[in-house]
């Protein structure tokens, strides 16, 4: 396969959707492999024999191996696109949530695919001194963090980040410069980012930077933090909060 073209597999339960989605990708010269899967079972051995550039998978899954499939794509093969295919967008947030951002609706339509095929193609373009470039630029800028946001995603350094409160399903990020961004990642899944970043959990829904505490209250279960002048009130949970009244935070 020439470096230039792109290999997709179709992973689709309906044999007219299949046939449908088969079609269009014929009529680009650039995929020039066309793989089919009838759920995700059997898909999971495709993609480890033939390694997609771009998977379109029927959502919701069909198939007990749904998410690890997902999550063996974005682990094992990050260069691969994942595209969730729906008869409905009820699923968008869904998607979002599992860090897939490609989404297409039933049935799907020529324009819409080549848009998303558009975005395919460079991965295969990619050699290895690009490889290396990446590499290096990301050992130079590790302290920045990427977060989805209801806008599309926000790239931070995390002293920026005074405290994170959850909100149901989405976690707030509030800054020192007064602003804040609603992400659609699980308070559980930040507080591990952050945890090397001289963050703690105060409470079930909040974690706070370490470096932005003025003063402490046990008794009251509350902390202030002071950014640029500005001082945050913030209420913790009992047994979290007497631990960190015993900490110092030079």
């Amino acid at each position: 396969m020439e470096k230039d073209q792109i290999s997709a597999l179709i992973i689709e339960s309906d044999a007219a959707a299949r046939e449908h989605i088969s079609k269009l990708l014929e009529q680009y010269p650039i995929v020039s492999i066309i793989e089919i899967a009838y759920d995700t079972d059997v898909a999971l051995l495709k993609v480890i024999d033939m390694n997609p550039d771009v998977v379109l998978l029927e959502y919701p899954v069909k198939g007990k191996t749904g998410k690890k499939l997902i999550k063996f794509i974005q682990s094992k093969l990050p260069q691969t696109t994942i595209v969730f295919v729906s008869k409905s967008t009820k699923y968008a947030a869904e998607a979002i949530h599992q860090d897939v951002y490609s989404y297409l609706l039933k049935p799907v339509v020529k324009a819409e695919l080549g848009r998303i095929l558009k975005k395919v193609q460079p991965h295969r373009q990619a050699n290895i001194l690009t490889l290396i470039d990446e590499i290096i630029e990301k050992k130079q800028e590790d302290s920045r963090l990427r977060f989805s946001t209801s806008k599309g995603f926000t790239i931070i350094n995390p002293v920026e980040i005074i405290y994170c409160k959850a909100d149901g399903p989405y976690t707030e990020l509030h800054f020192a410069n007064k602003s804040k961004e609603m992400t659609f990642i699980f308070l559980s899944k930040i507080e591990k980012i952050l945890l090397p970043y001289n963050f703690v959990r105060i409470s079930r829904s909040i974690i706070v930077n370490k470096n932005y505490i003025r003063k402490v209250f046990p008794n009251k279960d509350t902390l202030i933090l002071l950014a640029e002048g500005v001082e945050y009130e913030v209420k913790g949970s009992r047994i979290p909060m007497k631990a960190l009244s015993k900490n110092d935070f030079e």
